[in-house]
């Protein structure tokens, strides 16, 4: 694969697509498992969770449209979204609700509080592959990434902080309209880490420890690298 998609080439746009859409697929079911476990979300599916508990919105659409708005003010704060972060913004929203409506996951608590765990296990174990084949397409960042991007170049902040201001405040904006937060809250939390991080060994994507970028360049990474920060 070369560094960066050859639109003109059938062949590696066919092959990132699949790499693409394999990602947000697993990143769907991960999502979904991880709500049939009965023991919470992840911060910001507890966001979408409470925006749809007080809307017509259905899970997957909550995310979809906060994908949506998110997208919109990270380009205004100047990240352009690549395919991948518009695909990211649609498909995972639509397999979960594909997943959730087809009743392909039961509800874990019917066989008890070790079922759910193991739900929940499983989840992060797909949400490392998807991670892996979603930044080996090298397509562009999730909406939500972008938005961090976004705000490390505005305000010169470190990554680690900006993204932990955004998780928090998510997480706590769902709880308060009702979104559920629980012990799969927590693990998935402190878990996301070493399962993205054996995702891209399996996937083989490389990170370069100087400046901390993947060997599949991200258009807004490089951008947010390039641009000045202002202040």
């Amino acid at each position: 694969m070369t560094d960066k998609v050859n639109w003109k080439s059938g062949t590696d746009v066919i092959f990132r697509s699949a790499l693409l859409m394999s990602g947000l697929f697993f990143y769907g079911l991960a999502i979904a498992i991880t709500l049939r476990s009965g023991l919470g979300l992840g911060s910001w599916d507890v966001l979408h969770k409470g925006f749809s508990l007080h809307s017509p919105l259905t899970l997957g659409q909550a995310g979809q449209l906060t994908g949506l708005v998110i997208i919109v003010i990270a380009f205004i704060m100047g990240i352009k979204p690549g395919v991948g972060t518009l695909a990211n913004m649609y498909f995972i929203g639509f397999w979960i609700d594909l997943i959730i409506q087809a009743q392909f996951v039961p509800e874990a608590a019917q066989y008890g509080l070790a079922a759910q765990l193991l739900w929940v296990a499983i989840a992060l174990v797909l949400l490392g592959m998807g991670s892996g084949l979603y930044i080996k397409a090298g397509m562009g960042v999730g909406p939500r990434d972008s938005f961090m991007l976004a705000l490390v170049k505005r305000t010169g902040w470190r990554v680690a902080l900006c993204r932990a201001i955004i998780e928090v405040t998510v997480c706590l904006v769902g709880w308060l309209l009702g979104g559920p937060v629980g012990l799969a809250t927590v693990i998935v939390a402190f878990g996301v880490g070493p399962s993205v991080e054996l995702g891209f060994r399996i996937c083989r994507v490389k990170v370069q420890p100087k400046d901390e970028s993947f060997s599949e360049p991200n258009p807004a990474v490089e951008a947010a690298q390039k641009e000045p920060v202002n202040r």
